[in-house]
């Protein structure tokens, strides 16, 4: 009897799942099968759409093929942005977010179903897509990149799971712009390419390099951020090979940490002349205004890699983080993306909330997720926009999810409902604000020493008209305050009650303790010395704060009117005109109702805001 021959063909393979789905089924079964079963239903409508076949569902996966690549990307751009559209019509709950890869290639027929290579690159492709995003394959981009309007990101050979292949990323939209560091079978081609680059551009780099020191002693004084330093790595094992390792994670921070707006990264040159020159830190502190510099060593044998890093303070000369990672060569990626959100979780506490997150009864996030989350979100916050209090709301809805009895998190929830009643995004103002005081009277029953939950309760009082309890709080919240936010927070309160020369030591102690938090208790501490009588104190502090560039929105503007108002309490009314005038010109300039309801919105005392707004309208302040 003959034998029966494998029948084989050339076809294309989508693959898809669910991003997170064995999570999502432990914490609620029920709802996630539902939510899959109608974004199921959308996929295959769309494959059947595009002329395409299901010939595999096993859980959250789905396995097409087509005869057409180009069919195959359009219904996987169509089922990504539908699934979009959904996730933002639907509770987060509801919501699923899909990976999706695209391959061309060889695959065996049994029946209905599909095995082999062409599939198996699908679903590596599939795993190495970012969340709604979809990965092609080489040959897949090659044949649909002249017939479609897509936009595409080369991420050059990867290894996944040892597999290597060549992975092109469709860009649905900027969100889906990456870098990933390319895997090479050799590392000597890839520092043989990266060496006659540096040759062919080391007249620029040099000019680069001589400017970037220029601009950025510019920085030092221009810019409200701390700067950042990310050393090269230096390679421990003594084999040259290996020195990609310490490249991709330097490269990798560097990018990460410029992402956030607080800080001012320094380039990949600038760590790589200070190492080579072999400059003091006390030099590098002069040179280039550095406060946090990052270190790190790499060492490899064989399969295995071993990464410390550690993260110090410069001014004070402590060191504030360290680790050791330990991991396989393979999993390079994931542990640049852990090393990364470390860094970023312990350097963001530092700019954020000052060294000191841990209170004597509450404790900090153990779990690292909560703690990116939660300094991303006050990030987010401090810029004080809407879409800025939106993104933080997301996060830290993200972490009551992880977490629902954390204080830390129920507390910026519930100042986060007072920055929408004060931004007027609020659907329920007074129905928001009662539920912000609900959560810090909570806390407080059970922390009754959390400072924060003190000063969320007192905001809401004074809000509500209730001072006597608001302004009560204060001795308690004087006492237990430590930490930077707790002292500004405190300071903000007495502001509130009118104790201005107690507000004013506990702004200067922030001052001290974290000079670059956030630009609104600078503001708030020239608003606390005009409501003291203290124009000169004002005067020359604001006059230092608008040669620079602050994050916190309004602030620039904020300054500019504050000396306006006490060039026109001076007399010079030619100088009041000049300050008010750049101001209005400006992008967030004052106006009556931004004062009131924002900077002055919970003031016991009425006496100075009504003579400020009085003075300013004089000069042409709207109300609105």
């Amino acid at each position: 009897m003959a034998e029966s021959r494998t029948e084989r063909k050339v076809t294309v393979i989508l693959a898809t799942d669910v991003v997170g789905y064995s999570v999502m089924m432990e914490e609620n079964e029920e709802q996630t099968l539902k939510n899959l079963k109608v974004c199921r239903a959308i996929v295959e409508g769309l494959i059947k759409d595009h002329h395409g076949r299901i010939f595999n569902t096993a859980g959250d996966s789905v396995l097409a093929e087509f005869q057409s690549a180009v069919e195959a990307v359009i219904c996987a751009t169509e089922f990504q942005n539908t699934i979009k559209e959904r996730n933002n019509s639907v509770g987060e709950e509801e919501q699923m977010e899909f990976r999706v890869g695209v391959n061309m290639g060889d695959v065996v027929i049994e029946g209905d179903n599909l095995y082999g290579d062409g599939v198996n690159v699908a679903a590596r492709l599939e795993a190495l897509a970012q969340p709604g995003g979809i990965c092609l394959s080489k040959n897949v981009h090659e044949m649909v990149n002249k017939k479609t309007d897509f936009n595409f990101n080369d991420l050059g050979e990867q290894k996944v799971k040892d597999t290597l292949l060549h992975a092109v990323d469709v860009v649905i939209d900027e969100t889906h712009k990456r870098t990933v560091k390319t895997q090479r079978k050799s590392k000597t081609p890839l520092f043989a390419t990266i060496a006659v680059f540096l040759i062919l551009v080391a007249g620029g780099f040099a000019y680069y390099q001589h400017s970037m020191v220029n601009r950025t002693k510019e920085s030092v004084e221009i810019s409200d951020k701390p700067t950042v330093l990310i050393m090269p790595f230096a390679n421990q094992s003594g084999n040259s090979e290996q020195d990609y390792i310490g490249l991709s994670m330097s490269t990798h921070l560097i990018t990460m940490l410029s992402h956030f707006d607080q800080l001012l990264v320094l380039a990949k040159n600038t760590g790589e002349h200070i190492q080579k020159n072999k400059i003091p830190s006390e030099e590098i502190v002069k040179q280039y205004g550095v406060k946090y510099v990052l270190n790190g060593t790499t060492q490899a044998a064989g399969t295995r890699v071993r990464v410390n890093v550690e993260l110090a303070d410069l001014n004070r000369n402590s060191v504030v983080w360290s680790e050791v990672y330990d991991f396989k060569e393979e999993d390079i990626f994931e542990i640049q993306d852990n090393v990364g959100n470390s860094v970023l979780g312990h350097l963001g506490q530092e700019v954020i909330t000052g060294s000191t997150i841990a209170r004597r009864s509450v404790k900090g996030f153990t779990n690292p997720e909560m703690l990116k989350n939660s300094v991303l979100a006050m990030a987010a916050y401090q810029s004080w926009t809407v879409e800025g209090i939106q993104k933080a709301e997301k996060l830290q809805e993200e972490n009551y999810k992880m977490d629902p009895d954390h204080p830390m998190t129920i507390i910026s929830i519930g100042w986060l409902l007072h920055a929408k009643v004060l931004m007027g995004i609020s659907k329920n103002s007074q129905q928001d604000l009662e539920e912000a005081l609900k959560m810090a009277l909570v806390v407080i029953e059970k922390y009754p020493d959390y400072v924060m939950a003190m000063q969320l309760a007192a905001t809401i009082e004074a809000m509500m008209g209730k001072f006597d309890a608001s302004c009560g709080r204060i001795k308690k919240m004087t006492k237990s305050a430590r930490g930077i936010s707790e002292i500004v927070m405190t300071a903000e309160t007495q502001r509130q009650c009118g104790d201005y020369a107690a507000s004013i030591k506990n702004w200067e102690k922030a001052f001290k303790i974290s000079p670059h938090y956030s630009s609104w208790i600078k503001m708030y501490y020239v608003y606390t010395l005009l409501q003291n009588g203290n124009l000169q104190a004002a005067k020359k502090f604001s006059l230092e704060q608008i040669a620079k560039d602050h994050l916190y929105y309004g602030a620039n503007e904020a300054f500019l009117a504050m000396l306006a108002y006490i060039a026109y309490k001076e007399g010079d009314e030619q100088q009041a005109k000049e300050f008010f005038e750049k101001q209005q010109n400006m992008k967030n300039s004052m106006t009556k109702s931004y004062i009131l309801n924002y900077d002055f919105s919970s003031v016991r005392a009425r006496d100075f805001v009504n003579d400020y707004v009085k003075v300013l309208q004089s000069m042409g302040m709207p109300d609105q």
